[in-house]
């Protein structure tokens, strides 16, 4: 009597081990679902901003060579400024929405000192060639985009480690899954030899009995 009931104990327990396992999984394939959306969500944001950068960076070079070379040649200004603006107007204006897309994708409330850092020493260096641009230090912008390319690198590659590890979530119950399965692994063991010694130690006590 007592073996049938150790061997239905152990089916009962099997049974809600793996109830408890297969829920979890499900579970865990949603949040998985969930953070891989996301991921992918980030990586395009890396490519869009890495490309907002570069239209940046090219505009703001480009526009900063013609003027310099407008004003060494000491042309009549007040005759050409009308001809010479609607001739870089698009220029000019891939150069400022290419500026706000970065900004807007710039999150400036960043809670890791890490990140913030980053964001900080990049936004320095797109202030400083905004700012020597619209002081006419046309030289000076044209080499400054050199240290906005030196603090853009550190940028993307922290992001993509971010889309490369996943969100901190994703982190979180990836090694909470691991230690659920180390757990009931080992609890698994541990209640099949409990029970395993308890049905061999019932034949030696009808042994005794008899």
């Amino acid at each position: 009597m007592d073996e049938i009931l150790l061997k239905n104990a152990t089916l009962v327990i099997g049974a809600i081990f793996t109830a408890m396992v297969a829920g979890f999984f499900a579970f865990m394939n949603l949040v998985s679902s969930k953070e891989q959306k996301v991921s992918e969500f980030r990586q395009e944001w890396i490519d869009s901003l890495r490309n907002s950068i570069s239209v940046y960076i090219s505009s703001l070079s480009y526009l900063s060579i013609l003027y310099k070379h407008r004003n060494d040649e000491g042309v009549d200004k007040t005759s050409t400024l009308l001809e010479f603006t609607k001739s870089v107007n698009d220029v000019y204006l891939k150069l400022n929405e290419s500026y706000n897309d970065i900004l807007f994708r710039i999150n400036p409330s960043e809670k890791n000192k890490k990140t913030i850092a980053v964001n900080d020493d990049f936004l320095k260096a797109l202030e400083e060639t905004r700012r020597l641009y619209m002081t006419a230090d046309f030289f000076g912008a044209v080499k400054a985009c050199d240290e906005l390319r030196h603090k853009t690198k550190p940028l993307l590659k922290y992001e993509w480690i971010r889309v490369k590890t996943g969100e901190p979530s994703f982190r979180f119950w990836k090694g909470f899954s691991i230690f659920i399965l180390l757990c009931g692994f080992s609890l698994s063991l541990f209640s099949g030899y409990s029970l395993y010694d308890k049905v061999s130690q019932v034949p030696q006590k009808s042994e005794q009995s008899e």
